[in-house]
C-alpha cells in the first residue's frame, strides 16, 4: 500500500493590481509640464496679492503734506521748524536760467544770496525787486529748488537795435533802453540817429520818434526782409524824414511816417531799379507815392 504523502495545501495570495496608466507615455511629458504651470500660476498670484502698489507722484506729494499736516497737528510747529532747520537745506548752488545777454555772475552777486545759509529763509519776492531795478530785464522770478538750490529765472527784454548816444546802447521794441546791451552787437543790430540821451527818452514827443522808428524797422523786418538785412542806420531825427541807409552802398531811403503798407513791399524792388540805371545816386525819396526822387 502506498504511503500517502502529505501535500501542503497553497494558500492563495491575491496579486496586487499594477495601476495601468491611462495616458499614453508621448503625453506624459506634457501633463507634467502644464502641472508645473499650473503651480507657478498659483504662486505668481499669491506673490501679486502680497504685492504693495507703486504710489504715483501725485499721491506721493499729497501723502507728504498729510504726512506734515499730522506733524504740525500732532508734533507741533516746533517739530517741522527742526526737520527745516536741518543742514540738507542749507543752500550750496545758486543758478541763472534763461540769461542769454545779461551777466550770470553780476546777477548772483546782487542777489545777494549767501552759500551755506538756510534755504528756507530767503527772501525770494524781496531778491526779485532788487533784480528787477538793477537790471533791464522784463522779469525775474526766484524760487527754491529743494533740497539746496535756489534758482532765478529771468525773461529776457529781446534787443531790437542801438542808439547811437555818446555810446551805443540797445534797446527793446518797447522803446526801453538795455544798458548791458553795446557795441558788441553792432553787425547784428540797426543803428538809431537821432536820440541823444537815455534821458531825453522821458520827453513824450522824443520817445514817440523813437517808437516810430521802431514799428517802421518791424514793417521793413517783415515786408522786406531783403531790405531790412541791409539796414545799417535809421534817421529818426524828424519823423516827416524818417528813412534809413543801407551798409553796401551808402544810399539813403526816406521813407516818411505813413503809407508803410505800399511802400514797403516794393522797396527792395525801387531800390534795386533806381541803382541800376545810375550808381552815383545818393538819395532816394519815396514819400510821395508813385513819384520817386533821387539825389545825386
Amino acid at each position: 500500500m502506498e504511503s500517502c504523502r502529505y501535500m501542503k495545501p497553497k494558500i492563495m495570495t491575491k496579486r496586487k493590481s499594477k495601476k495601468v496608466n491611462s495616458i499614453p507615455k508621448w503625453k506624459q511629458g506634457q501633463v507634467k509640464t502644464r502641472r508645473k504651470s499650473v503651480n507657478a500660476k498659483k504662486s505668481c498670484f499669491s506673490l501679486r496679492a502680497l504685492r504693495i502698489p507703486t504710489l504715483s507722484g501725485t499721491v506721493r506729494i499729497l501723502l507728504v503734506c498729510a504726512l506734515l499736516a499730522a506733524a504740525v497737528r500732532y508734533a507741533g510747529v516746533p517739530f517741522v521748524r527742526s526737520i527745516a532747520a536741518h543742514p540738507v537745506f542749507n543752500i550750496r548752488h545758486v543758478v541763472v536760467e534763461g540769461a542769454q545777454y545779461l551777466d550770470s555772475e553780476k546777477i548772483i552777486e546782487k542777489a545777494g544770496v549767501e552759500l551755506g545759509a538756510n534755504i528756507h529763509e530767503i527772501d525770494v519776492e524781496a531778491i526779485s525787486e532788487t533784480l528787477e531795478k538793477t537790471f533791464a530785464a522784463e522779469d525775474f522770478t526766484v524760487f527754491r529748488r529743494l533740497p539746496n538750490t535756489m534758482v532765478i529765472s529771468i525773461r529776457e527784454r529781446r534787443p531790437v537795435a542801438l542808439l547811437n548816444m555818446k555810446t551805443l546802447v540797445g534797446v527793446d521794441e518797447n522803446g526801453v533802453p538795455l544798458p548791458h546791451i553795446g557795441a558788441d552787437m553792432v553787425e547784428s543790430l540797426p543803428i538809431i540817429t537821432g536820440i541823444k540821451t537815455v534821458s531825453s527818452l522821458s520827453d513824450s514827443t522824443v520817445k514817440e520818434r523813437l517808437l516810430k522808428g521802431l514799428s517802421m524797422l518791424g514793417h521793413i523786418y517783415e515786408g522786406a526782409p531783403s531790405v531790412y538785412n541791409r539796414i545799417s542806420e535809421v534817421d529818426v531825427s524828424n519823423m516827416a524824414k524818417m528813412g534809413i541807409c543801407l551798409v553796401d552802398n551808402g544810399l539813403e531811403v526816406i521813407i516818411g511816417d505813413s503809407d508803410w503798407a505800399k511802400k514797403i513791399p516794393v522797396l527792395d524792388k525801387v531800390i534795386n531799379e533806381v541803382t541800376k540805371r545810375d550808381e552815383a545816386v545818393k538819395a532816394i525819396d519815396i514819400r510821395f507815392g508813385e513819384k520817386i526822387y533821387v539825389r545825386k
